[in-house]
C-alpha cells in the first residue's frame, strides 16, 4: 500500500519539499508557539531585571553608602516638583526602614505651603523603594531689600511694593489695602504704610483693635 500522506499544516515540510532536506520550514502552529515562547522569555527577562533592581535598592538601605545614593535619587525627584524661587530642600535623610525624612525651607510665607508639601511627599513616595515619607517645613528669614544698609527695623523685610500716582482719588489706598490683605491671607507678614502726610485715607479703610498700636516705652 502507498504510504499515507502527511499534512503539511500539522507536521511541516522541508524547504525543498523533500523529506531528506535538513532545514525544516516552521508551520503556522509551530511559528505561533515559537513566538509565544519568545515573548514569554522577554517578559520573564524584563521582570527579572526590574526585580533585581528593586532588590539591589532595598539592599542599599542597609549601608550608609547605599542610603547616600538613594538620597541623591530622592533629591532629584524632589527637585522636579519644587520651584527654587519659592522653596528648597534644606535636609533629606533616608532611614534603614525606607522612610524618607524631608525638611523644606520656604522663601516666603505668602503661598500655599500645604500644597507644596503634598507634592513633595507624592514625589518621594512614587520611588519604588520608598516606603513612606515625612515632610516638615520652615520659613526662612528674608534678607532686606535694602541690603547691608538697612536699618534694624527693615533688616528682614524682603520686598517693598509701592503704590503711587500723580493724581489723587484714583484708588491708591484701596489697591494697597486689598493687596496687603491678599498677601496676609496667603500667610505672609505684611506691613502697610500710608505715606500721604497731608490727607491719609488708610484710617478710614482699616479699623484696628483698641490699643493695638500702643506706644512702646
Amino acid at each position: 500500500a502507498p504510504p499515507r500522506q502527511l499534512s503539511p499544516l500539522r507536521f511541516g515540510l522541508t524547504r525543498s519539499g523533500r523529506s531528506g532536506d535538513p532545514e525544516p520550514v516552521c508551520t503556522g502552529r509551530q511559528h505561533k508557539h515559537t513566538m509565544h515562547m519568545g515573548l514569554h522569555h522577554l517578559h520573564n527577562h524584563a521582570t527579572m531585571r526590574i526585580g533585581t533592581s528593586f532588590v539591589r535598592r532595598r539592599c542599599a538601605l542597609a549601608t550608609a553608602r547605599g542610603r547616600a545614593r538613594l538620597e541623591e535619587e530622592a533629591l532629584a525627584a524632589l527637585n522636579g516638583v519644587l520651584d527654587p524661587a519659592l522653596a528648597r530642600c534644606k535636609r533629606l535623610a533616608v532611614q534603614p526602614d525606607a522612610t524618607v525624612a524631608v525638611k523644606l525651607e520656604f522663601r516666603s510665607g505668602a503661598m500655599r505651603r500645604g500644597a507644596v508639601e503634598a507634592a513633595a511627599a507624592a514625589a518621594i513616595e512614587a520611588l519604588p523603594w520608598a516606603r513612606r515619607s515625612s515632610v516638615e517645613s520652615t520659613l526662612s528669614r528674608p534678607r532686606s531689600f535694602m541690603g547691608s544698609n538697612a536699618p534694624p527695623s527693615l533688616r528682614h523685610v524682603g520686598a517693598l511694593v509701592g503704590i503711587s500716582s500723580c493724581k489723587g482719588g484714583v484708588g491708591k489706598s484701596t489697591v494697597a489695602v486689598n493687596l496687603a490683605y491678599a498677601l496676609a491671607t496667603q500667610g505672609g507678614r505684611v506691613g502697610l504704610l500710608d505715606a500721604d502726610v497731608h490727607g491719609p485715607s488708610l484710617p478710614s479703610l482699616v479699623r484696628l483693635a483698641p490699643r493695638s498700636l500702643a506706644p512702646r516705652a
